[in-house]
């Protein structure tokens, strides 16, 4: 398994511009129809939105966001299968050094989330000291609404596992990195769809700054679109993201229930 060439390859015009307005529509999309989803899934459980952290079960909650997250999946097999695009896709029979990726996959998102935090840092400080402006880093809205409601994280795991991760890595990697890589080939392939992840995930963002939760899901994206190619297997990336996912929830579950604080 490698990176497959070409690595940079700009296509004509017409193409570029074509792939280019289809992956904006397939993103959009899947926002679109995750609201419309979750608008139906809260009408079925009698739920209002948005949710309630507090007065809402926990069960629902986590229900309310895996209907909403069946979206993105309508969103990315549909477009395949409208516009026969099945060769966009990286699909194949799992194996079991797969798994070893799947792990290789896991670690390198704790290691980008490492190096970006210090990111992160360095340039809210920098913006703190020629602007004058405090930078509090995003908040992820179902993480806030975990700390109030805890068990809300366990019921987010299975959700994570099998709908988050799959969902946005079909749309992200599966399609918008597919049509890029068409455009411009692997490598500016991989970043596009990273930078359209990461400005994708301040949507998620309930408080703070949206920049620096866009940052950090951005280089997290690279990560993942990097073990998509080199694997050529879109279930490797699905379950690194979703057991990323699955593992913050389940973190945030024992702080907020033991009143632990992580070292800074």
């Amino acid at each position: 398994m490698a990176l497959t060439p070409p690595y940079v390859s700009v296509a004509d015009g017409r193409t570029v511009v074509l792939n280019g307005v289809r992956a904006l529509a397939v993103v959009a999309a899947a926002f679109l129809l995750a609201g419309l989803l979750g608008q139906v899934g809260a009408a079925l459980f009698g739920v209002s939105i948005p949710l309630d952290a507090a007065g809402t079960p926990a069960a629902l909650y986590a229900a309310v966001n895996a209907v909403s997250f069946v979206g993105f999946v309508v969103a990315a097999l549909g477009f395949l299968r409208l516009r026969n695009e099945r060769s966009l896709l990286h699909v194949r029979s799992p194996t079991l050094r797969d798994a070893g990726w799947v792990l290789v996959g896991v670690a390198g998102i704790f290691l980008g989330a490492i190096v970006m935090g210090v990111v992160v840092d360095v340039l809210s400080t920098v913006v703190e000291t020629v602007f004058g402006t405090s930078v509090e880093s995003g908040q992820n809205s179902v993480i806030e609404a975990g700390r109030e409601n805890p068990p809300l994280f366990l019921y987010m795991v299975p959700v994570a596992l099998l709908l988050v991760g799959p969902g946005e890595e079909l749309v992200f990697r599966g399609v918008v990195q597919g049509l890029f890589r068409r455009s411009f080939g692997v490598v500016p392939g991989i970043l596009l769809a990273s930078l359209l992840f990461g400005l994708g995930h301040a949507f998620a963002i309930s408080s703070g700054s949206a920049w620096t939760y866009v940052l950090t899901a951005g280089a997290l994206g690279v990560v993942l679109g990097t073990v998509y190619e080199y694997t050529e297997s879109i279930v490797v990336p699905a379950l690194a993201h979703g057991l990323w996912n699955a593992g913050l929830f389940v973190l945030n579950y024992y702080l907020a229930t033991t009143g632990t604080s992580l070292p800074v």
